[in-house]
């Protein structure tokens, strides 16, 4: 029995995931000057904790938001290549993937990754590989063995 239950299950989470998480990056990117500006005109506007961390989120450059937004696009389109069950769908999944962990250490120091991130990476493309080998050599039944009834 095919395991296309857990395959499409997976593929609509990263659809969600991936595509909310493209929209959110586009939208910081494009609205980043104006959060800086408020936040810089405001600066108790937030608790203590959120402060802190809405400052080192405003510290990012721009770049680093347009390329998450076009690694989680890449990550969609991966998913849509995987439900039709081509494996450059897999790569490109995690190809962005691995960039994802690789972004944040490049443009805002090693601090900005968490262990969660990682395990999350690994066990999407770990199922993902052992999902689409499954879907992709399914076991073909054997033929039934051949009797010769010649026996005349």
């Amino acid at each position: 029995m095919k395991n296309t239950t857990l395959f499409h299950i997976l593929l609509v989470i990263t659809f969600v995931w991936a595509g909310m998480s493209a929209l959110s990056y586009f939208s910081v990117a494009l609205m980043l000057p104006e959060m800086k500006q408020i936040m810089s005109e405001n600066p108790n506007m937030l608790p203590e904790q959120f402060s802190i961390m809405m400052e080192r989120m405003l510290e990012a450059p721009r770049e680093f938001y347009l390329g998450s937004a076009l690694l989680y696009l890449l990550e969609v389109l991966g998913a849509i290549l995987m439900w039709r069950l081509r494996w450059s769908g897999f790569h490109c999944y995690t190809l962005a993937r691995l960039l994802l962990l690789l972004l944040p250490i490049l443009f805002l120091g090693r601090g900005f990754i968490g262990l969660g991130d990682i395990m999350m990476a690994l066990l999407f493309v770990g199922l993902y590989f052992v999902l689409m080998r499954q879907l992709d050599n399914p076991a073909q039944p054997q033929p039934p063995a051949r009797t010769d009834d010649n026996n005349e």
